[in-house]
């Protein structure tokens, strides 16, 4: 059930693309951790509030991490207006809905920029999505995060990517799923930017581990019968299968992998184990391992009141997504950020990001100045049959040491 809060405070705009806009009000005082950031030299405080358009799939195949990304990200304005705001204001949202089409991704992030007007951007979910949002962003020159998985080829002064990277992934669950089942490996995806990208860092971290894809399949977003290739993969005879398969496909697959025998007795693992695919797929689940930048078991204080305020506030019951937990940090994280920078100018923003540490709800998290690329925490998770996401090992901060310059 949705939040009555969240439901009221927003005004819809235009129908067509589900623009909703709204000042985000008090829902919690949790405080999501600790972030620190150097104090900027005399700049003056910006009398307005600042304005952040969030893009997210909201309808369409990747609606279950779109919602999940919205959820985490407004619980997390909420904290931060009930602690006083950015700048002596509450920050303002605007929410968009880009039904996880590239094109529409590029529409709404101009009529974000230009008549919206917003200082920041965040979203959205697939690669491709990301990638024109990031463009759009990068011709504006207005600062601009995302929350999900994957590298983005985009690099810009103003790109600060919260997503973990599939190397930062896929180097820990390899080698360990390669040593508990064998080295051939069966991969199953969607045909877009991130699954290829998936599927390439996954294949260098099986010839270190001495594995191989025995059969690699893709097939497009929002493709309901997955059939021809689970009997493609049957016939390749893997030890373990591994996926890059998203939103309702994520579902879908599982659901048809597991009623057609492919999940017998072999190992199982990959992007279908974000927990939120769990309550409609949990008994292909339980007892399997991932590895994960986290789960709401975490013995944290800071973690403690978010799940609290995450399962009051939209009436959760199930495993609370990564994606939740990270667009609720990220919302902290750039909030600090501004107020740190005494202003609303990309440049002052940007500057104060790659200055910016946060300790809580995902464990350790920084950018590195050059690259842009985020480090934290990584686990090790194992899923119960109750639906606990397991702590098994706590990997520590993990970085991705890709060489680019994106300042």
């Amino acid at each position: 059930m949705e939040n009555p809060t969240h439901r009221n405070r927003m005004t819809r705009l235009t129908p067509t693309l589900a623009l909703l806009v709204a000042p985000v009000l008090a829902l919690t005082a949790c405080s999501g951790g600790s972030f620190s950031a150097e104090e900027p030299g005399g700049a003056d405080d910006t009398d307005r509030a600042l304005k952040i358009g969030l893009i997210a799939p909201l309808t369409g195949p990747a609606s279950l991490e779109g919602t999940s990304m919205q959820q985490g990200f407004e619980l997390g304005l909420d904290a931060v207006n009930a602690a006083g705001g950015v700048l002596g204001h509450d920050v303002e949202l605007v929410v968009v809905d880009d039904m996880s089409e590239a094109a529409t991704s590029t529409q709404v992030a101009q009529r974000l920029v230009r008549e919206e007007q917003v200082d920041y951007l965040f979203g959205t979910i697939a690669g491709d999505t990301t990638n024109a949002v990031a463009s759009v962003a990068a011709d504006a020159e207005v600062p601009f995060s995302s929350a999900i998985m994957g590298i983005v080829p985009s690099c810009s002064a103003h790109f600060w990517p919260f997503g973990v990277t599939e190397p930062m992934v896929l180097e820990a669950i390899v080698p360990r799923m390669v040593d508990e089942y064998g080295p051939r490996v069966a991969f199953a995806g969607n045909d877009y930017l991130f699954p290829r990208e998936y599927a390439d860092v996954a294949r260098a971290a099986l010839d270190e581990a001495g594995g191989e894809f025995v059969v690699e399949e893709y097939a497009p977003l929002g493709t309901s019968e997955w059939q021809p290739v689970i009997s493609k993969m049957q016939s390749a005879d893997p030890d373990w299968i591994l996926t890059g398969v998203v939103g309702g496909d994520a579902v879908a697959f599982t659901q048809q992998a597991e009623q057609f025998g492919l999940l017998d007795d072999r190992g199982f693992t990959g992007t279908t184990h974000q927990q939120e695919f769990y309550g409609a797929i949990s008994s292909a689940l339980e007892g399997r391992t991932t590895v994960l930048p986290y789960t709401d078991q975490l013995d944290d204080e800071a973690n403690e009141e978010f799940v609290a305020a995450y399962r009051d506030a939209y009436d959760f019951d199930d495993p609370i997504p990564a994606v939740a937990a990270t667009s609720y940090m990220a919302a902290h994280f750039i909030a600090s950020a501004v107020e740190a920078a005494g202003d609303y100018a990309a440049e002052a923003v940007s500057e104060q990001m790659s200055q910016t540490t946060s300790e809580g709800v995902l464990g350790g998290g920084s950018f590195d100045s050059e690259t842009h690329m985020w480090s934290q925490n990584m686990y090790v998770i194992e899923i119960d049959a109750d639906g606990a996401y397991t702590l098994v090992e706590d990997l520590g901060v993990v970085s991705d040491p890709q060489p680019r310059t994106c300042a």
